[in-house]
């Protein structure tokens, strides 16, 4: 999946993933991200410049950091479920239970 990133629609990258045999996944019409799985970071965020990947991900984790365990919990369970519906419309699920 690449997001339709302007350095994986050239011709010259298309040839070279299909030579290496990668197959293009679309992303559901849905595709979440941590502001919709983590309610309050959006608003945490929002307003705010950063100079770099690494700033935003400093400030979002600072504020997960902050969070019980079980706000992160249900993130991630709601994050399992929308990355399951969109492989089972796939037809390529396979069951995956971390230990």
């Amino acid at each position: 999946m690449h997001e339709n990133a302007r350095a994986y629609r050239t011709l010259v990258t298309q040839k070279k993933l299909a030579y290496l045999g990668f197959q293009r996944l679309d992303h559901p019409s849905y595709s979440p991200n941590l502001t919709h799985l983590f309610p309050g970071l959006n608003k945490r965020l929002k307003g705010r410049h950063f100079s770099s990947d690494g700033e935003v991900i400093t400030a979002a984790e600072t504020w997960l950091d902050g969070r019980p365990y079980e706000f992160l919990l249900s993130g991630l369970q709601k994050l399992q479920q929308l990355a399951k519906k969109w492989i089972e419309l796939r037809g390529e699920y396979v069951e995956y239970i971390p230990r």
